[in-house]
C-alpha cells in the first residue's frame, strides 16, 4: 500500500491518477456479448435461459426448473446453523425500524380555485438480482427486501444463479422468512434480461435491483429505459480519516476489511501524520497474513490502496468530496467539523467503534451505497427507490381565471400557439 504526500510537486496529479484509476474502462467486447444475452433471451425467450444457464452458470436444468419451488427452498434450511440466522433476523428487525421512518408523505396544497398535491405509489413490479458467486451476500438481499416490503411492491422476483446445483443457504431462509413465491435459478446477463423483457416462465418487472459482476453490470445499462434500475454498482471502496492518536492496528483492519470484497476494492486512509502512517502501513502487512482472503487483499491494497498524508486534518474534506467514497470513517478529533463540510459520501461512521462492518449488517441502515464517485449524485437504497411520485392538479373556474392570462403569455412565447388556444377556447 503506496504513501503519497500532499506537499509532494507532483501530487495533484497523483491524486487524480487515483480518483481515475477506480472507474472502469468501457469493455466493448463484453458489450457486444450482453448485447447478444440480451437479443437471444428476447427472441428464443425460456430455450435462451436454459442454454445460458448451462453455458454461464454451469447448471443443467429443464424448463420446469427455472422457478425454484417451495419446497427446494425449504430444505435448504437444514443446511444453517440457528444461532446465526437469529444474527440475520436482529438485522431484519434493525434495518426494518430504520427504514419505516423513510416512507413518504401525500401532501396538498391549496389556494383560492386551485389545489395541488402529489401521491406516493409503489412501483407495481421489481427484480432483485442475488449473485451466486464469490459475492452471494444473504444481507445484501435483506439490505433491498425490507425497503421493497416497506414501499408495498405487490410482486417481488428473484433470480439467483446456483453453484454447481447449490445454493447459499442463508439466501434461501431469507427468501422462506420473507415469503418471496417467484424465485429463479438463473444468474449474469440472461437474468437481468429476462426480468426486463419475460420470458415464457418470467413475466416482466417495472425495475431492477441488486449487485452483479460486469456482465450483470452491462446488461443493466443495456436494458436502462425498457426497465428502471437502481444504479450500476461498482468494486466497494471506503475513505478512512484518522489523526495519530487512534491505534494503528484498527485503522488497518478498516482498510483490510474492505480489501476483502474484490481485488478492485479500493481502501484509502486519509492522515496528517506520517509516522502514524508508517504504522498503518505496518500494520496491515502484519494483520493480513492470518486473513482467508489475503490474496484478495493484497492484491485490492497494491493496486488500488493508498494512503494520504496531508498537511492539515482540516482540510481532508476537501479530498473526501472530491473521492466521493462509498463508506467514509471519520477518526478525528474533529469529526463533526469535517463531517458538516463533507457533501459527497454514501454512508459515515463516526469514531473508532463505529467499524463499517456495522453498517454492512446490523446497524440498520442500507449498505447498498453509491460507489465510483457517483456519492456527487446518488445515494443510498432506501424506501423511495421502490416508490414512485404523482402530481394532481384540480383548478376551478375562479382558478382558470387567476392563471389563463399568464400561462397564454408564457405560451406564445414559447411559440407554442395550440397551447395558447387550449386556455383561450374555455374563456367564454
Amino acid at each position: 500500500m503506496k504513501i503519497i504526500k500532499e506537499k509532494s510537486r507532483n501530487f495533484d496529479l497523483i491524486f487524480k491518477k487515483l480518483i481515475n484509476k477506480r472507474i472502469d474502462a468501457v469493455n466493448k467486447n463484453i458489450e457486444i456479448k450482453v448485447k447478444k444475452i440480451i437479443n437471444d433471451v428476447k427472441k428464443y425467450g425460456d430455450t435462451s435461459l436454459i442454454y445460458s444457464i448451462k453455458k454461464f452458470d454451469k447448471n443443467t436444468i429443464e424448463k420446469k426448473d427455472i422457478l425454484l419451488n417451495s419446497k427446494k427452498i425449504s430444505q435448504y434450511s437444514k443446511n444453517i446453523d440457528p444461532k446465526i440466522l437469529k444474527s440475520f433476523k436482529i438485522a431484519v428487525k434493525r434495518i426494518n425500524k430504520y427504514h419505516l421512518k423513510q416512507y413518504p408523505k401525500n401532501f396538498t396544497s391549496k389556494e383560492k380555485g386551485i389545489s395541488l398535491s402529489q401521491r406516493w405509489t409503489p412501483i407495481d413490479s421489481v427484480g432483485i438480482y442475488v449473485p451466486g458467486g464469490k459475492a452471494s451476500y444473504p444481507s445484501s438481499l435483506i439490505m433491498s427486501l425490507i425497503p421493497a416490503k416497506i414501499a408495498g411492491v405487490k410482486r417481488i422476483v428473484v433470480t439467483t444463479p446456483s453453484q454447481k446445483g447449490k445454493f447459499n443457504p442463508y439466501i434461501m431462509a431469507i427468501l422462506k422468512l420473507f415469503k418471496i413465491k417467484e424465485v429463479y435459478q438463473i444468474g449474469g446477463a440472461h437474468a437481468i434480461a429476462a426480468m426486463s423483457y419475460g420470458t415464457e416462465s418470467i413475466k416482466p418487472v417495472s425495475k431492477i435491483f441488486g449487485p452483479g459482476n460486469i456482465y450483470v453490470s452491462t446488461a443493466k445499462k443495456q436494458i436502462f429505459g425498457k426497465s428502471g434500475i437502481d444504479t450500476i454498482a461498482g468494486p466497494s471502496e471506503i475513505v478512512v480519516v484518522a489523526d495519530k492518536k487512534n491505534k494503528p492496528d484498527w485503522i488497518a483492519s478498516d482498510l483490510i476489511a474492505q480489501a476483502e470484497h474484490d481485488e478492485k476494492s479500493q481502501s484509502i486512509l486519509i492522515t496528517d501524520n506520517l509516522n502514524f502512517a508508517s504504522k498503518v502501513k505496518e500494520s496491515i502487512k502484519r494483520l493480513t497474513k492470518n486473513q482467508i482472503k489475503k490474496k484478495t487483499i493484497n492484491q485490492s491494497l497494491e493496486n488500488f490502496g493508498v494512503i494520504i498524508v496531508i498537511k492539515s486534518i482540516k482540510n481532508s474534506y476537501k479530498y473526501v468530496n472530491e473521492i466521493s467514497p462509498e463508506h467514509l470513517h471519520l477518526q478525528t478529533s474533529i469529526n463533526e467539523y469535517i463531517y458538516k463540510r463533507v457533501t459527497n459520501a454514501g454512508a459515515v461512521f463516526f469514531g473508532s467503534y463505529s467499524t463499517e462492518s456495522f453498517g454492512d449488517y446490523i446497524a440498520g441502515t442500507n449498505h447498498v451505497l453509491p460507489t465510483s464517485g457517483s456519492a456527487r449524485f446518488s445515494s443510498g437504497l432506501g424506501v423511495l427507490d421502490f416508490m414512485k411520485r404523482n402530481s394532481a392538479i384540480r383548478i376551478t373556474k375562479k382558478g382558470f381565471k387567476k392563471l389563463s392570462t399568464y400561462t397564454q403569455q408564457m405560451a406564445e412565447a414559447e411559440g407554442l400557439y395550440a397551447h395558447k388556444l387550449s386556455v383561450k377556447i374555455r374563456e367564454n
